[in-house]
């Protein structure tokens, strides 16, 4: 297997995810009213910003975390969410900027995890 190294790279690790996120019985909810031709960009360059993979021509901007707080997210959805993120690189690619995206989303979640409120004190 090769390493994450293009725009290409992060749209088909999003795009698993996603689509086992959506499939998912316990996150499937969240999705239901998404607008995904907006939002899936957005996440393809969230990812290439964060892991410096072509963030000139993909660039972010906005608020990672903000939409996150009108889901009534839970524990378990940041868990499952993590693991098919997971699934998605480990599937089909390893490397140091792999090993970084998993790094990025383990932090990421504890972050929203810790700001919504969520995790034990």
């Amino acid at each position: 297997m090769r390493d994450i190294e293009s725009f290409e790279d992060i749209k088909s690790i999003v795009d698993k995810q996603y689509a086992g996120l959506i499939s998912d019985e316990t996150t499937s909810r969240h999705f239901k009213e998404l607008d995904f031709d907006t939002h899936l960009p957005r996440i393809y360059n969230f990812w290439t910003f964060i892991l410096e993979v072509d963030p000139i021509n993909h660039p972010y901007k906005g608020s990672a975390f903000e939409p996150h707080t009108r889901l009534g997210l839970t524990v378990e959805d940041f868990r499952i969410w993590q693991q098919y993120l997971k699934d998605a690189i480990l599937s089909q690619f390893e490397g140091p900027v792999a090993v970084k995206m998993l790094q990025k989303a383990e932090q990421l979640g504890m972050m929203f995890e810790y700001k919504l409120g969520l995790l034990e004190k």
